[in-house]
């Protein structure tokens, strides 16, 4: 049985040496908000994104970003949010 607990053990640390360093620079380079384009006024915008959700989906390949807030909100709200890739 210890052999047992041993290798999980192994095998969480070294899960956590991988996927504990890519969580953390996923939320790092997407919490701040960005000054982008927006592809459908031409006009700049501050957008902010959401770094935890980033975080939480970096790990089984690029992050999915989301936009959070956008500083051409509410009267564009429900916009497509192709200003993402210029914010990554």
């Amino acid at each position: 049985m210890i052999p047992w607990t041993v290798l999980i053990a192994l095998g969480a640390l070294a899960l956590g040496y991988v996927v504990g360093p890519v969580m953390l620079d996923a939320f790092l380079r997407f919490r701040r908000g960005r000054i982008v384009g927006c592809p459908e006024t031409g006009l700049l915008a501050e957008v902010g994104l959401d770094a935890r959700h980033a975080a939480r989906t970096a790990v089984p390949g690029p992050p999915d970003v989301r936009v959070v807030a956008c500083s051409l909100w509410p009267e564009r709200r429900g916009c497509g949010q192709r200003c993402v890739e210029a914010a990554r």
